[in-house]
């Protein structure tokens, strides 16, 4: 980042803008000095930081100023303004090259817990992530507004019937090129196969990979169940413009056919 944009994301530049204290203090108490003196997380937005005691570790091949923006990358639909993280000590998160982060988030992390967003994966706008062991976002994973996932839940129960107490933690793991939707709940024990989509409002609670739903599928419902297979999200963003163009010169068009469906490989 150069001076001028550096200034105009400081003072000049549309909201979320850079705040300077709060990358600061993000840097240096969560990185090793040689990293947190590139300052390579930039907050932009309002931050609350709880407690920041554990590590962060930034897998990324070229590290310098400003290598992530995190809270600037947002959706814009039901922003808060004000994300908080709880980094407590043991904890770590590892962010790989590309990561986005909305803003209004809440990364709440427990003891020894460990969390990770694969490269070019997201969490947008009021997410909420409760992680007390383990919770991973897979590669170009994107996790819409107004999600959350946890990894445990509160507090145990009593099974009278069998006469025994289940535990409460089961890891999360979403694959890469995963599209969640917005307002979708991830429970323990979520592991979803590569280039899943998921409806708005679901509700994930299992391992799917072990229920035989292949990759590329469509999921939804509460709980989510199979909808259809053979469906994947389109990343490319050129591909995605010539697409809008399509449908918005076509207004009645409800689909439109390609026959040669490499050019939407990815």
């Amino acid at each position: 980042m150069g001076a001028f944009r550096f200034f105009k994301a400081l003072f000049l530049g549309k909201k979320p803008r850079l705040s300077l204290i709060d990358t600061i203090i993000f840097n240096f108490r969560t990185l090793p000095f040689k990293q947190a003196i590139l300052l390579p997380m930039h907050l932009y937005g309002r931050w609350n930081f709880r407690t920041l005691k554990g590590r962060i570790h930034l897998k990324i091949d070229k590290l310098h100023f400003g290598s992530l923006r995190l809270g600037f990358d947002t959706a814009g639909y039901f922003s808060s303004y004000i994300s908080t993280i709880s980094l407590p000590t043991n904890a770590t998160i590892v962010l790989h090259d590309g990561v986005r982060v909305g803003q209004g988030v809440q990364i709440c992390l427990y003891p020894h817990a460990f969390f990770e967003m694969g490269k070019e994966s997201s969490i947008n706008d009021n997410v909420k992530i409760i992680c007390s062991r383990k919770i991973i976002i897979g590669e170009k994973t994107d996790v819409t507004w107004e999600c959350q996932v946890t990894d445990f839940n509160s507090h145990f129960v009593v099974d009278t019937n069998a006469n025994k107490i289940s535990s409460i933690y089961k890891p999360v793991i979403l694959g890469s090129y995963c599209w969640i939707c917005n307002q979708t709940t991830i429970m323990p024990g979520t592991i979803l196969p590569n280039r899943t989509i998921v409806t708005s409002n679901s509700l994930l609670n299992k391992d799917y990979i072990k229920s035989n739903i292949p990759e590329r599928s469509l999921i939804g419902g509460c709980p989510a169940k199979l909808i259809k297979t053979g469906v994947y999200r389109i990343y490319n963003r050129d591909n995605e413009n010539k697409l809008k163009q399509y449908f918005c010169k076509h207004e009645d068009a409800q689909y439109i056919e390609v026959p040669d469906l490499s050019q939407f490989e990815e």
